[in-house]
């Protein structure tokens, strides 16, 4: 976590002259469910990943009021059932486009955008074992470029405090990469696309 929070406060100085002349500017803290993972992994088949929560945190700043632009950073972290509940951490830096139409204290938008996505996949024991009788060594999974689409609606509490919830699907696609038994590298289409809901707090500076 404290490795995105530094990506995200890069993020934020990179983008501080093109600010400094925006109309509004804020940031929100959030958490996420992610749910209903795809799990194909080309000749290992499909993999079942396991609904979890996590968090993240989004840096926003807008010209008009119906267009807003956002740098965020979040993790997740999922199980592989089919791994012996092996950990896979998924984390996407990532940069949004918001369309919206504001009425009162409400925002409706919907938007999309990229993301660079860190994966870190901790197998167990058991799973290396039983991968090792595969003739399948050293399993990781490759960082990758992700896209998603969103839809949400926030609502103005306050001058400096809204609330926001949103869904989100998110397209991830990267490889699965191992060795043989005979030490060869090889790779794997992987498939993580997936759903998120957010729910979370917004700061207006």
């Amino acid at each position: 976590m404290r490795t995105l929070s530094s990506w995200l406060v890069i993020l934020a100085v990179l983008c501080f002259p093109a600010v400094l002349s925006a109309q509004s500017i804020g940031f929100d803290l959030h958490g996420i469910y992610a749910f209903k993972f795809d799990g194909e992994s080309g000749a290992f088949g499909q993999d079942r990943y396991e609904d979890v929560v996590g968090g993240g945190a989004t840096f926003f700043f807008a010209f008009i009021p119906a267009v807003r632009v956002e740098f965020g950073a979040d993790w997740i972290e999922t199980k592989n059932k089919d791994l012996d509940n092996s950990r896979l951490k998924i984390s996407p830096l990532t940069a949004a486009l918001r369309l919206g139409y504001p009425v009162g204290r409400f925002y409706s938008y919907l938007g999309g955008g990229l993301g660079y996505t860190i994966y870190r996949l901790r197998t167990t024991g058991d799973a290396d074992r039983d991968l090792a009788r595969r003739g399948i060594y050293d399993l990781n999974v490759a960082n990758d470029l992700s896209y998603f689409a969103m839809a949400g609606v926030e609502l103005v509490v306050s001058e400096h405090i809204g609330v926001r919830a949103e869904y989100r699907y998110c397209w991830m696609r990267t490889e699965l990469k191992y060795d043989d038994w005979l030490g060869n590298d090889e790779e794997e289409d992987l498939n993580l696309d997936h759903q998120e809901i957010r729910c979370g707090l917004v700061v207006y500076f």
